[in-house]
């Protein structure tokens, strides 16, 4: 019960975003970034089972080794590399941007063409007439994911959960712990996700 009620909300972003907005299917390249987090954890193990030729994932030093470990292709250390200058150029058919950081317009020269950046927050950029210019101005495409839970999808994570697709769980707290859950949640010191229990109330 800890693991669905973890990776619900992160998987479906992941899939839908990768899949539905990027694309992204067998063959294809693909940057992840922030996949230390939740959405960028579940992005690496989805884009496999997608069959996308290449993985590369961008996060802190401390998340390099799991992000490796979920199956990442090649792991880049956003302390260590600016990724808006630093990557291979035309590399990429789809950029994931789990937090909402970054733009097209940034990260362009790593892109292929006709490749297609994707964003957990709207930008200007994702809607006509702007996202018909940037279109036509670059060769390539700038979308945004308001995440839709449907039942065909959950049903797609709890089999790939089945198959070993794993969530990592930080803590667990009780519903009456809730103000240390949040505490911990804001710390940045957390490796995972923050469960809530609510199970027999407060």
């Amino acid at each position: 019960m800890d693991v669905a009620a973890a990776v619900t909300t992160e998987a479906l972003t992941a899939i839908q975003a990768m899949r539905d907005k990027g694309g992204l299917s067998k063959g294809k390249s693909i940057l992840i970034i922030a996949a230390g987090g939740g959405v960028g954890t579940q992005a690496v193990q989805i884009a496999k089972v997608l069959k996308a030729g290449s993985v590369h994932a961008v996060c802190s030093t401390k998340d390099a080794s799991n992000a490796t470990k979920l199956g990442a292709d090649l792991v880049i250390d956003r302390t260590k590399k600016d990724i808006t200058k630093a990557l291979d150029a035309a590399s990429y058919d789809v950029i994931f941007d789990t937090t909402g950081k970054y733009s097209l317009m940034k990260m362009r020269y790593a892109m292929k063409k006709g490749g297609t950046f994707v964003s957990t927050i709207p930008n200007i950029t994702d809607y006509p007439p702007f996202s018909w210019i940037v279109g036509i101005a670059t060769g390539k495409h700038s979308k945004s994911l308001m995440v839709k839970c449907n039942r065909q999808d959950l049903e797609l994570v709890g089999e790939w959960m089945k198959a070993g697709m794993t969530v990592p769980i930080d803590s667990v707290y009780d519903i009456k712990d809730i103000d240390d859950a949040r505490e911990r949640q804001e710390s940045g010191k957390k490796s995972g996700r923050v469960v809530i229990k609510v199970v027999d109330g407060w």
